[in-house]
């Protein structure tokens, strides 16, 4: 008589079908406390195991499952709006795969374009993973980095380069000591340049990889077998919502042909199961928003290029005309080799009014006069950016009798420009020339991505930030 046989997924399909705590309940009440802990035991350690041997530990939606799964693909973008579950469903993946064989002592990479410190990354969101699905026993998990124990893959989190615009610093020379890089996830790679993807591709590509003459890999593949041999190539992984027609990213993973896989996903083409309601809620009330399309479908987002300010209409204010309550933001030079910004903004009747002064000077050199135009208008709040200058600038306005509250700006500066100002010029924006000094509305007008000064549209931007006119998610709040 033939024994039968039952495989642990049969086993799991059924202890799904009984109520195992019901059943324990019921040997604790008749006394056999013993078997009642025998039999929890058990069933805990034939759990754990079963964690590690389902390779599919994440309900990801079905359309990444199946591009995930295609191992020609080596190249893959995901675009598309937001709640479309792209970087949940990446990370998901690579954390089922770091317990893969193939990949031991192998390094996953995950970047940002810009990345001043781990909290600008995703590290937070892969070890809340880890521990949602019960997995961190097999992973140790530090300030910067995150490994798993039982492969030796390590996860590491870096950015290509440290700040933006005039400032920026190239990180990529610490992406080349990294050895056998096998999996890279770039997080919002609308903002990759071309000048990191040009290093990253090829550096990656390099990474840990020996190459041997056939006849000594035929040798390997005997003596150790197909498993033992390590021929696995490095996977490219990006999550995007474009900023342009065809961002960089799109035309440099193109050139791989069909090694690329490029997917346009919304939140609408997901299974209704794999839709957050909140989200859609929320879609649903912000559908007749200028930025829905580019939030929420995933399209271009509005002119994010060229001369941000060039079509800004100009006006002249009556003498008549009382300035309206106002926000300033003060974007200080440190040593006057640049401008010192002063800009105003205000929302008023479907309008976004601005006007600013410019001082080739310092900050300090120019106090008095920068006080003089902050008591020539109404202001609401003042504020100025403390990067490089500290609280100094609270003392020095303090004793002229103005508060002054210092904001720290990190990101890419020109980036922050050229989205702000988009939006801003959907919301009506106009400068008022009389309100303002030539040079402030020179560099303004004139401002775009090889400009010499940004200090003026660095300005103007931060304070329709800080006045709630756009928020730093790049939203446009509601006109009054």
């Amino acid at each position: 008589m033939s024994q039968l046989k039952i495989t642990p997924n049969e086993v799991v399909e059924m202890l799904a079908r009984v109520d195992v705590d019901g059943l324990i309940e019921k040997l604790e009440r008749r006394d056999n406390k013993r078997e009642a802990l025998h039999l929890r035991k058990m069933i805990k350690a034939f759990s754990k195991k079963m964690l590690l041997a389902t390779k599919d530990k994440f309900s990801i939606p079905p359309i990444y499952r199946k591009l995930f799964g295609d191992e020609s693909a080596k190249y893959i973008v995901l675009k598309g709006g937001r709640g479309s579950g792209k970087t949940f469903a990446i990370i998901c993946y690579m954390l089922e795969q770091s317990f893969e064989e193939k990949y031991r002592d192998s390094l996953f990479l995950i970047l940002r374009e810009i990345q001043t410190s781990i909290e600008d990354s995703v590290h937070s969101v892969v070890s809340d993973l880890i521990k949602q699905a019960g997995l961190e026993h097999y992973f140790k998990i530090t300030h910067n980095k995150i490994t798993n124990k039982l492969t030796n893959v390590e996860f590491a989190f870096t950015g290509l380069r440290s700040t933006g615009g005039k400032t920026a610093f190239s990180q990529v020379n610490k992406i080349k000591g990294k050895h056998k890089v096998r999996m890279v996830f770039m997080d919002e790679a609308q903002d990759a340049s071309e000048d990191s993807l040009n290093v990253l591709f090829p550096t990656v590509n390099r990474s840990g990889q020996v190459t041997f003459t056939p006849e000594y890999e035929r040798l390997l593949r005997l003596a150790f077998g197909e498993e033992e041999v390590d021929v696995t190539e490095a996977r490219f992984f990006f999550a995007m919502n474009p900023n342009f027609a065809e961002d960089p990213v799109i035309t440099k993973v193109r050139t791989f042909g069909d090694a690329a896989r490029i997917k346009h996903i919304n939140i609408f083409d997901l299974p209704k199961r794999y839709q957050d309601p909140q989200l859609l809620t929320q879609a649903e009330a912000e559908s007749g928003e200028v930025y829905y399309e580019h939030v929420w479908l995933g399209k271009p987002s509005p002119k994010i290029s060229g001369y941000p300010f060039m079509d800004t209409p100009v006006i002249t204010a009556e003498s008549s005309d009382e300035p309206p309550p106002c926000i300033a933001f003060l974007d200080p030079s440190f040593k006057g080799g640049d401008f010192t910004a002063l800009t105003f903004i205000a929302q008023l009747r479907g309008y976004v009014f601005a006007w600013g002064f410019c001082f080739h000077q310092s900050w300090n050199a120019a106090i008095d006069q920068l006080a003089e135009r902050i008591n020539q208008f109404p202001v609401i709040e003042f504020y100025y950016e403390d990067n490089g200058v500290g609280t100094a600038p609270q003392d020095y306005f303090a004793v002229r009798g103005i508060d002054a509250t210092p904001r720290t700006t990190l990101g890419d500066k020109h980036d922050r420009i050229f989205r702000v100002g988009a939006f801003l010029a959907m919301m009506r924006l106009r400068f008022i020339e009389n309100w303002s000094n030539q040079t402030w509305l020179t560099h303004c007008v004139k401002f775009n991505k090889d400009a010499e000064y940004d200090d003026a549209p660095d300005s103007l931007t931060n304070a329709a930030v800080r006045g709630g006119i756009v928020s730093d998610k790049i939203k446009i709040r509601g006109r009054h």
